[in-house]
């Protein structure tokens, strides 16, 4: 007997929706079958193996080199010292490096941290220090017969010549000078007191011209007076009376002439003075200002070198006027001053003094 075709449709039906069922529970997974340990994932074992290690460390630290030292031995002039000192600790400060000033230094006292040393006169033995140390850099200051080596800058005053100083100070003289009644006290048994004379003579005449005056006593400015270097006070004070006797208003004490003494008897007598070293203490009212190498600027130009650990350079120290006394001394008068020492300095004045004179 053949099954009808309702029966046949329902059978048909009933075995798809079971085909269904089954499916469906086949597909199923259970969820803690789905869980892998965390010891066996690939992540686990990759952390494991960019753990740190610990770097060895090295035993003894490296010194760093911060430390800048300035060399004033008791007899360097102070004017130089306080100078450099004012200088020095400014340019360090800026490069994050220690100053100090010391009286002394051996080759005992050479140390890694030391960058720079720099000495002033009377030498510490520089250039041996330098041999000692390659790895520091040193400076030496107007020390004379210093020479340049691998790790040693010096800075000289070779291009401060006598007739320069002297020019200078008769120029600057007969600058701030009614009438232009200026003189000079120089030494006259030594080559160099005789062009500090005459370039003060050439000085101030090539302010002033014929330099005449409008009212007596009508004298031949400028003038001058001299004694040998070894003359002893008396001497000093007979040379002092005949700028004194001469009505001269400001006078050029040069190099190694005269002593405090001889400054204090003439500023008694009125005088203004203009000289190579400061004013001794009580003659401040008295001085113009005093001509002397400018060693700051020197350094200022020597230093990036110096830092960067280049030395065997020379620089030249130029001319400068410092301890200037504003009531005797004007601003305007200073710029003309300074003027004159740029073209001393270029070359662009003839001071005719002795062999230093071009010809025409």
């Amino acid at each position: 007997m053949n099954p009808s075709p309702k029966s046949l449709v329902f059978r048909i039906v009933v075995l798809l929706l079971g085909s269904f069922i089954l499916f469906a529970c086949s597909s199923t997974v259970p969820e803690d079958t789905a869980t892998i340990p965390p010891s066996a994932t690939p992540q686990s074992k990759a952390t494991a193996a960019q753990t740190p290690t610990t770097e060895a460390q090295p035993a003894t630290p490296i010194l760093s080199k911060t430390l800048v030292v300035l060399v004033a031995p008791p007899g360097a002039q102070a004017s130089v010292s306080d100078q450099l000192s004012l200088t020095l600790s400014e340019l360090a400060a800026a490069e994050g490096l220690d100053f100090e000033v010391r009286p002394s230094f051996t080759q005992n006292d050479l140390s890694p941290e030391i960058k720079l040393l720099i000495a002033i006169p009377p030498d510490p033995g520089l250039s041996e220090l330098a041999r000692a140390a390659p790895g520091t850099q040193f400076l030496g200051i107007l020390i004379p017969g210093l020479e340049p080596a691998d790790n040693l800058t010096v800075i000289h005053d070779a291009e401060i010549r006598p007739d320069n100083i002297g020019f200078l100070a008769g120029y600057l003289a007969a600058v701030v000078t009614p009438e232009w009644r200026v003189g000079a006290i120089s030494t006259s048994d030594s080559a160099d007191g005789i062009d500090h004379r005459q370039g003060f003579l050439n000085g101030a005449i090539f302010f002033c011209g014929l330099c005449r005056q409008t009212y007596p006593p009508f004298l031949n400015y400028p003038l001058y007076a001299e004694a040998p270097a070894a003359s002893g006070p008396q001497a000093g004070q007979s040379v002092a009376d005949i700028l004194i006797g001469n009505a001269v208003e400001s006078a050029y004490i040069a190099p190694g002439t005269g002593d405090e003494a001889l400054l204090e008897y003439l500023a008694a007598a009125g005088i203004s003075l203009i000289g190579s070293t400061p004013p001794p203490s009580g003659l401040q009212d008295h001085w113009i200002a005093t001509i002397t190498a400018d060693i700051s600027a020197a350094v200022r130009n020597a230093w990036p070198d110096l830092i960067a650990g280049q030395g065997g350079a020379e620089y030249p120290a130029q001319l400068t006027v410092t301890d200037i006394n504003p009531d005797l001394f004007s601003p305007g008068r200073q710029r003309l001053v300074e003027k004159l020492i740029d073209e001393l300095t270029a070359g662009f004045i003839d001071t005719g003094v002795g062999s230093n004179s071009s010809s025409p």
